[in-house]
């Protein structure tokens, strides 16, 4: 029976909010009929209050839900807002448009927010620069091969409508930006200087940088894809879990103040407001990092104020408070896998340590293990199926067991030299900062040490995973009965979970294009066969393709190259198709596609082809266009401008 006055009050309003913004988009005036229900009654009170909680959330988000305005096709003015983040390429700025030109080049006003890739050969541009560009912004491009993640509904989620890439002959700085550095980026820039004074350029300090700052450009894909295969990426960006090591650090350093009364509890909540959040300032104000210094503000507050808590209630109205003034972020992977990790933690972790209690000698180091794996197994209960959700792949259980406890002491080794180097480094002459940056260094070569050999020599994540919604919704629905419920239930669960099993899938095969040269992907059962272009990089397959593998039960795949020169030919399914790159006549083939490489001033030899559908890797322009007009079959394609192609 739900009701609004018991133990846990905001666990329920959170869920119900959850399920408005879930369902905002369809129509919502027929629940008001639900409202009906407020009358003397317990059941049909909390009814009437849960509908009108959904009810609210839905029309909520509808009312936040951005608008945006068209895009800019003959140039436009913007101004730089936002942190510049530093690309191997690019700068990539957040730009907020001022004002656009139409096609008789009349400027007007205009507004949107757009992400642009400006070329690094222009000076770095500053928060408040004004640029002129003589360029169309671009919507984000559709999804290429089918389980993609979408960057266009992902983008528009946070009001940002396209993106484009400005080369230097199109863009011209009209007025430099007034706006003077905040207290935070001066403290950024600050402490930066100090690690470039304790480390040496390289992988070591980049890493630092990202794990203690949040500057995280530099970081190679090496190092991305080893943190990402042990499954600690997390590690790698200001969260939650630098945050709450940084918490417990100030808990244990000014916990003084709460015996103190009657104004010590209240010098304590203000001195750990402020450094929680000027750190959440220095490293960037992220979405994260927002969300883990909201959430230890919360847990801070109840711990400071309220002689009776429950985790559980602090956790939900922490999540409530953020939903309300941002819904979209019910769907941002961050968000759900923070509260998830936390949320298994505090049902789970104290439960397990509790289950083995060790003696001897080695007691207490034991001990230490065992919690360190029951933290890492509790955050993992409710996690791991959003993480193949969304990445496809898991640690190896090997890995997990033996190297995440490592990983987590090593780690917060490393982030609590760092914060004290960070806090005391000003402060220290050179013959005593040495030696602190001397243990920082090692710390973290020993970190990278145990995780760069263990990559090197186990196999260290499971790939090609894949989770529906509704798997995924009936795994917390069984957890949730396993754990909470009456044991009748628990059986249903259990037996829910052994017999759990993904559907068969069917052959497939994509025809796309990278960079004007063909994509062929074959899919049969459990294997693939991918033909690529030589320019393709592993971190374009992880992107495009390790999910479309995931997601159709892919578990064993073969990359081969194409040949830098010359004509292909292959049949899938008894249709013959020809990658032509010279000019060559038919033999019959019902697939023509045409290589960037082609010129088309003598295209006679096309007649030959008619009878077949076309694929142009790339668009070729108005008047080559109009050329081939005599020549065109009835279908015919253009690669660069579509998702995948599927014969």
């Amino acid at each position: 029976m739900i009701s609004y006055f018991s133990r846990f009050p905001f666990v329920r309003i959170l869920l119900f909010w959850m399920l408005g913004i879930l369902l905002s988009g369809f129509a919502y005036w027929p629940l008001l009929g639900v409202l009906g229900f407020l009358l003397p009654g317990r059941v049909s009170r909390s009814a009437g209050i849960s509908s009108l909680i959904v009810v609210f959330a839905m029309a909520w988000t509808e009312r936040l839900q951005p608008v945006l305005p068209a895009l800019p096709r003959n140039g436009f003015v913007f101004r730089v807002d936002g942190s510049v983040e530093e690309k191997p390429k690019s700068w990539s700025v957040l730009a907020r448009c001022m004002g656009s030109r139409d096609s008789t080049r009349v400027w007007s006003s205009s507004s949107g927010l757009y992400r642009l890739y400006l070329a690094k050969t222009l000076p770095k541009p500053q928060v408040g620069d004004v640029y002129a560009v003589r360029q169309a912004v671009e919507p984000f491009p559709l999804p290429l091969f089918p389980f993609e993640k979408d960057w266009g509904a992902y983008f528009s989620q946070k009001g940002i409508g396209g993106s484009a890439f400005v080369s230097l002959d199109r863009i011209r700085l009209i007025e430099k930006g007034g706006v003077e550095r905040t207290f935070f980026e001066k403290a950024q820039a600050h402490f930066v200087g100090l690690l470039e004074r304790a480390f040496e350029p390289g992988r070591d300090r980049d890493v630092a940088e990202a794990m203690l700052l949040g500057v995280k450009t530099k970081i190679d894909f090496e190092t991305l894809s080893a943190y990402s295969a042990l499954g600690a990426i997390h590690i790698l960006s200001v969260s939650g879990l630098h945050v709450g090591l940084l918490y417990m650090g100030l808990s244990l350093l000014l916990g003084f103040l709460l015996k103190r009364r009657p104004f010590g509890p209240y010098v304590f909540f203000g001195l750990m407001m402020a450094l929680l959040w000027c750190y959440a300032g220095i490293s960037g104000f992220s979405l994260p990092v927002l969300r883990s210094a909201w959430m230890f503000s919360v847990i801070l507050f109840a711990k400071t104020f309220l002689r009776r808590q429950e985790s559980l209630n602090t956790l939900a109205f922490s999540a409530f408070v953020l939903l309300f003034l941002h819904p979209a972020s019910l769907f941002d992977a961050g968000f759900q896998l923070s509260y998830l990790a936390v949320w298994g933690l505090i049902a789970f972790q104290q439960r397990w340590a509790s289950v083995i209690q060790f003696r001897g000698r080695l007691h207490w180091q034991l001990t230490q293990i065992w919690e360190l794996t029951c933290v890492a197994l509790a955050a993992q209960v409710f996690t791991w199926p959003l993480i193949v959700y969304y990445f496809h792949q898991l640690p190896h259980p090997l890995s997990f067991f033996l190297l995440n406890p490592f990983l987590i002491l090593f780690s917060s080794i490393a982030l609590f030299l760092g914060f004290l180097l960070l806090a005391i480094g000003s402060f220290l002459p050179e013959w005593a900062f040495q030696p602190l940056a001397y243990l920082l260094k090692s710390s973290f070569q020993l970190l990278h040490g145990l995780m760069f050999s263990w990559v090197e020599r186990v196999t260290s994540v499971i790939p090609f995973l894949r989770i529906s919604l509704l798997e995924m919704g009936c795994y917390f629905v069984a957890i949730a009965l396993l754990v909470w419920a009456p044991r009748r239930w628990k059986v249903c669960a259990c037996i829910t979970l052994i017999f759990w099993q993904t559907p068969e899938t069917i052959p497939q095969a994509y025809l796309s294009a990278f960079k004007g040269e063909a994509v062929w992907v074959e899919n049969e059962g459990e294997k693939s066969i991918a033909s690529l272009p030589a320019s393709t990089d592993p971190a374009w397959i992880q992107a495009h393709l390790s999910p479309m593998w995931a997601n159709v039960g892919v578990k064993d795949t073969l990359t081969r190259r194409w040949p830098v020169k010359g004509n292909l030919q292959w049949k899938y399914r008894s249709e013959s198709f020809a990658y032509v790159r010279i000019p060559t006549e038919s033999r019959g083939q019902l697939h023509l596609i045409l290589g960037k490489e082609l010129k088309y001033r003598n295209p006679v030899w096309l007649k030959s082809w008619r009878q077949a559908t076309w694929y142009f890797l790339k668009r070729p322009s108005v008047y080559w266009m109009g050329e081939l007009k005599p020549y065109l079959p009835s279908r015919y394609y253009f690669l660069d401008e579509q998702p995948a192609f599927r014969p």
